[in-house]
């Protein structure tokens, strides 16, 4: 009689560890986070995103596959690895490939970007290359110009390049024309708050957008 018991009991605290834990795709990564840790910030999740996640949710953990994590929590566990100075004004945003990957922005009440809209730029690998290392060396640059671009060598893995989109034709423009070309563009030029990203192998120009409403992701 004893076995049995053991074995359920085994099961039940797999089940649970199991029921603890959330994946998510971040900068390119695949990550698992322990998700009761990291609740601070979903405190303030609505319900409704919750209600909305829990049929796949169970699906999932039934085939030994962690949930995907709520944004929220999401948000939280970044906020524990990135300086506060890197987390405060930043949103999430998502790509398909790229999944989950932290911008400067306003976000919604589960850490999503509210106005700024991100596009993956076509850059070949070598512009690629060339844009990441242009932001990181200019990260280590003291900027002391307020107009100036600014870089950050994001503790998250992304490398952030922000300022007006003519600043930052004149800090890329020797190494990505694909971007500067992006860059170029009239609503570009004319947006507020302007940034170019090198994250997990591709490169991304964001700019502020119409906010988005406050709904549950599909």
């Amino acid at each position: 009689m004893l076995r049995p018991f053991l074995a359920l009991l085994l099961i039940i605290s797999a089940s649970a560890a199991t029921a603890e834990r959330c994946r998510a795709v971040v900068n390119g990564s695949e990550i698992v986070i322990e998700a009761d840790n990291f609740a601070t910030f979903a405190e303030d999740v609505k319900t409704r995103e919750k209600l909305m996640r829990w049929p796949s949710a169970r699906w999932n953990r039934a085939w030994g596959t962690p949930p995907a994590c709520l944004s929220a929590v999401l948000y939280d566990y970044l906020a524990t690895t990135v300086p506060d100075n890197q987390i405060e004004g930043y949103c999430l945003t998502q790509d398909d490939k790229t999944g989950f990957f932290l911008v400067p922005g306003e976000r919604n009440f589960r850490g999503l970007c509210r106005t700024t809209v991100c596009e993956r730029v076509n850059t070949t690998k070598a512009e690629t290359l060339a844009v990441t290392k242009s932001i990181a060396n200019a990260a280590l640059t003291t900027v002391t110009d307020p107009a100036a671009a600014v870089a950050v060598a994001h503790k998250s893995g992304a490398m952030i390049l922000s300022g007006s989109a003519s600043t930052l034709i004149t800090n890329l423009n020797a190494t990505s024309s694909t971007v500067v070309t992006a860059l170029s563009t009239p609503a570009a030029l004319t947006a507020v708050g302007v940034s170019v990203l090198a994250v997990g192998g591709a490169v991304y120009m964001c700019s502020g957008d119409a906010p988005e409403e406050d709904v549950p992701a599909e």
